[in-house]
């Protein structure tokens, strides 16, 4: 700004030090006027663990403070100026805390005039959340030491000599065990539970049922049966479900039996500890994880922020873990539950950056960004070994118009504002150039990153492997505009299941309503205001979707992706483009799509056997763009890609062909990660375009693993579509189909296909219901269907417990009268030896029989009805078959024909009393015996 006459002239800088120098001089500490080299940069402030906060400290490099707290006090009253940078730099040392550094308004820079508090250049500072023991050990039982260190401490983790230690728990920990080091079914049995003298200090941690992330319980009691009382923490939003095996406890006296692990008993003011060999207790360094949170930094609101304020260099550490003593809050429609608290927490800020960290070990969330905050930054750290997620930005509630739970669901829309409602929520944040690894050691909904909530996220440059389930997540559409980008993403989903490295939800408004698609269509875009972008990535994974777009995600654009051992899966959602992408070993997911879904998916390049998967999709009616794609599998055939599928309109243009990717290629060098086309690859002259296939993740952290081939493919019996009341039926046969139809388990059979026309549709089932129970009788498998419904009479009512829509509901339908055609497969029992054959493409009942070669093998179906008949295939090789009905042989049946007839009547029977049936075939003679099905008059 120019000085004008007649104005007071702004101070110059020197002015503006000598000032500050003078504040300083008089009212807090003797401060010399600043050399030279503190005018060009600022005002520097010294803090060491050999300082002092007495007088004698006045923040010098030569006199230094002792504490951060004291340091900032001055600082305060130099920003408060507004006239020249402030850095408090904390030199060397382990600085234990006794509560978390808490900065408000008052602690606010100006662009101009930052303040910093900075780790000085080549020192580890060490922030703690906890304190160090001085134990005197003695022995207590065999390896087992024990120690008084007073009543009144509050600690759940241990460290020493730095490394954290392991809470008494069983089953031991395995650092081989994939699944919270290791779990037992009988964690919390009742034989296990009576050897505990006091039950009630026990943790359980477990997988949600469904392998959703985790579900942890206190144990508050213990029932008359021997079974523990569990207070369920809520740290799942899908239901307190707990794995029936994946589970484990912790915190249990009795059970500090193996090297490592300890036990506080808080009302003797004891610790117990089992020592690693190796660790001499006489010289270890004890500290204990007493604060949740180190450094806090919170605005009086959206329009009074912390600003211009930031932290580098410091190593945080030895936090409590907030697992078992924070709330959690349900994220609406995702499967997020979080508590928010983090070590470092930032609420109400603008332009508050944490850089070049290290947060090791601490106990709960890293960094937790929670309602409104803009254009902060979180760069440059290390992410190690977290509790929980290492960067969550989560908005509130009241930012989010009509917002649904899966507690309150809302099935209308009456607010059609797009957009925030109010400014509580994070936007314009950026996390870059981090290396975070080994999240989720406690809680299991957990990734690298977590956004919810906000809008404008960039997620840049960050390698970020190793957690039990997603590394990046967003959990709602609410409001888009995010950028995915120069990240490499690998080896996540360790523990749990039906989730991506990248995973997202966008169950937003439009997603819950009772309303035609192209209704949602037209609000889709309410809170997926602007296009997240999924660019230039390179993620792997060990299933199936690289990048999962699940329940409802709309408005993204994938593009330029290197996506190693998975593909991507598209669900439920509106306008996503995936496009110049290299699938290697994975393909595209279609799961459950809407009518006109305005998806595109061209020039991509598809290195599979098997390109495409679909699922509840009619591509008639979703009108997808799928063209210009180039598909290779090493020369040998490619599935899907077809005259069918061509004729739909789908992949016109596209070619199967070498895409002449450098080197060996994949299928030689499953490790390869330059996958750069050849000037002359027929790649190009479909559109697509080389992107660099370097220049993901952080300098210097580690590569993905190579690639796992799949090796076969699913059971053909398992995957069978079956008929069933003239539907289509599968069982439950892949993670691909448990996830499309949102179930925990692989029990029940889903209706692949249900024409509007078919007796099924009439009688109110529907595309992708999946029947759990029939007449109260559980259904895991096609079997355990058909035995009980092959027993109801014609015309009776049946009931059908369905789940559709991710909730369950019931279906009563009548038992059709008259003939029914069922397949061989429908609670057939088979004696002696029978082969299954499927796809054999010779017009049997649902492409499949099954066969027999031995003389004596038979095959028997037990039905309700007053007739059946017997279908299976003629032709030269078979012989003669014997029939039995109702315990009492037919005689002989001639099986052979000079053309081979499949689904031929072999035998049939009528007039039978109406009642329970049963008809056996027996092979007899020739060389086969084939069964294909039967065809039931009730």
């Amino acid at each position: 700004m120019r000085w004008r006459p007649g104005t007071s002239r702004p101070p110059s800088r020197l002015t503006a030090l000598a000032a500050a120098a003078a504040v300083l001089s008089t009212g807090l500490a003797l401060l010399p006027a600043p050399p030279a080299t503190a005018v060009a940069g600022g005002i520097t402030l010294h803090v060491s663990t050999q300082g002092t906060d007495r007088p004698a400290g006045i923040g010098t490099a030569a006199r230094p403070f002792r504490t951060i707290e004291r340091a900032q006090r001055v600082a305060r009253v130099i920003s408060r100026t507004h006239l020249v940078p402030v850095q408090v730099l904390v030199h060397g040392g382990t600085y234990h805390l006794d509560r978390a550094l808490t900065f408000d308004t008052r602690d606010s820079g100006t662009e101009r005039a930052p303040v910093r508090y900075t780790a000085a250049p080549g020192e580890k500072v060490v922030l703690s959340g906890g304190r160090a023991l001085r134990p005197d050990w003695r022995p207590h039982s065999g390896p087992v030491k024990v120690a008084d260190i007073g009543s009144g401490l509050d600690f759940d983790q241990l460290f020493v000599d730095g490394e954290r230690q392991t809470l008494a728990r069983y089953p031991n920990y395995d650092p081989t065990a994939q699944i919270l080091g290791g779990t037992a079914a009988d964690a919390v049995s009742p034989a296990r539970v009576a050897t505990w003298k006091n039950p009630t200090t026990a943790l359980v941690r477990a997988l949600h049922n469904g392998g959703w992330g985790g579900n942890s319980f206190k144990v508050t009691g213990v029932r008359p049966d021997g079974t523990p009382e569990l207070q369920w923490v809520g740290d799942n939003n899908r239901g307190s479900g707990m794995h029936a095996t994946h589970r484990m406890v912790e915190n249990v006296f009795e059970e500090l039996d193996a090297p490592g692990e300890w036990y506080h008993d808080k009302a003797a003011g004891r610790l117990y500890y089992h020592a690693p060999d190796g660790v001499d207790l006489a010289t270890a360094r004890v500290e204990t994880a007493e604060h949740a949170e180190l450094i806090r930094v919170e605005g009086e609101g959206p329009d009074r922020p912390v600003r211009h304020l930031s932290f580098s260099g410091f190593t945080l550490t030895q936090t409590h873990r907030t697992l078992f003593t924070h709330p959690y809050e349900k994220l609406q429609l995702g499967d997020w539950a979080i508590a928010r608290t983090g070590a470092v927490y930032l609420r109400n800020t603008e332009y508050v950056d944490i850089r070049g960290g290290h947060f090791d070990q601490v106990g709960g969330n890293a960094v937790f960004l929670d309602g409104y905050n803009r254009r902060n930054t979180v760069a440059g750290n290390e992410f190690s070994s977290s509790g929980a997620t290492d960067v969550a930005i989560i908005g509130r509630p009241d930012a989010v118009r009509e917002p649904s739970t899966w507690d309150a669901m809302r099935r209308t829309i009456t607010d059609t504002a797009p957009g925030p409602k109010s400014e509580n929520h994070p936007r314009e944040i950026t996390v870059s150039g981090n290396h975070m690894h080994d999240n989720g050691q406690f809680e299991k909904q957990t990734s690298g990153v977590q956004i919810s909530m906000s809008r404008r996220i960039t997620v840049k440059g960050n390698t970020i492997h190793d957690g039990p389930r997603a590394c990046v997540d967003i959990n709602d559409g609410t409001w888009g505009g995010h950028l995915i980008e120069d990240n490499s993403l690998f080896d996540c989903v360790k523990e749990t299941s039906d989730h991506g490295p990248f995973n997202s939800w966008g169950r937003d408004r439009f997603w819950p309503l009772d309303a035609d698609d192209a209704t949602k269509k037209a609000y889709a875009k309410l809170d997926a205001m602007e296009t997240t972008v999924i660019r230039h990535n390179r993620i792997r994974h060990s299933s199936a979707w690289d990048i999962d777009l699940d329940d409802g995600s709309s408005n993204y654009l994938i593009e330029n992706n290197l996506l190693l051992n998975g593909g991507v899966k598209l669900r439920e959602g509106f306008h996503r483009t995936v496009r110049n992408n290299i699938f290697v070993n994975g393909g595209g997911h279609f799961h459950v799509w809407y009518a006109d879904t305005g998806d595109v998916v061209e020039n991509n390049i598809f290195v599979t056997d098997n390109p495409y998967d679909l699922i509840g999709v009619d591509m008639a009616k979703s009108g997808p763009l799928i063209d210009k794609n180039l598909f290779w599998n090493n020369g040998k055939p490619v599935a899907d890609v077809n005259d069918a599928w061509r004729a739909q309109g789908l992949d016109v243009h596209s070619v199967i062909a070498d895409p002449k990717f450098p080197g060996a290629g994949p299928f030689a060098d499953p490790s390869q990660l330059d996958y750069t086309v050849a000037g002359d690859s027929p790649a190009l002259a479909l559109g697509f375009r080389n992107f660099p296939t370097t220049g993901f993740g952080a300098s210097g952290t580690p590569a993905p693993p190579p690639l796992e081939w799949r090796a076969a493919p699913p059971d053909p019996y398992k995957s069978l579509a079956e008929p069933l009341l003239g539907a289509t039926a599968t069982q439950i046969h892949s993670d691909e189909l448990k996830s499309s139809v949102g179930l925990t388990d692989y029990d029940g059979l889903a209706l692949k296909d249900v024409p509007p026309d078919s007796y099924a549709a009439g009688q109110g089932l529907r595309v992708n219901d999946v029947i759990r129970a029939v007449d109260g009788q559980k259904v895991t498998d096609r079997t355990s269907y058909w035995s009980v419904y092959h027993r109801i009479p014609a015309g009776q009512q049946i009931r059908l417990s369905v789940w559709r829509n991710q909730a369950a509901t019931e279906v009563n339908l009548a038992k059709p009268s008259g003939t029914e055609t069922v397949n061989n497969t429908a609670a057939t029992a088979f004696t002696g030896s029978w082969g299954f054959s499927a796809n054999r493409r010779v017009g049997d009942l649902a492409d499949d029989v099954h066969y027999t070669t031995a003389d004596g093998a038979s095959a028997t179906l037990t039905f309700h009805g007053t007739g059946v008949t017997v279908l299976g295939e003629k032709y030269s090789d078979q012989g003669d078959v014997e029939i039995f009905v109702d315990g009492v042989s037919q005689g002989l049946v001639d099986t052979t024909s000079a053309e081979r007839q499949a689904q031929a009547a072999v035998f049939g029977v009528s007039g039978l009393s109406a009642g329970e049936h049963s008809v056996r075939v027996v092979k007899r003679s020739g060389k086969y015996a084939t069964l294909d099905g039967f065809r039931i008059t009730g």
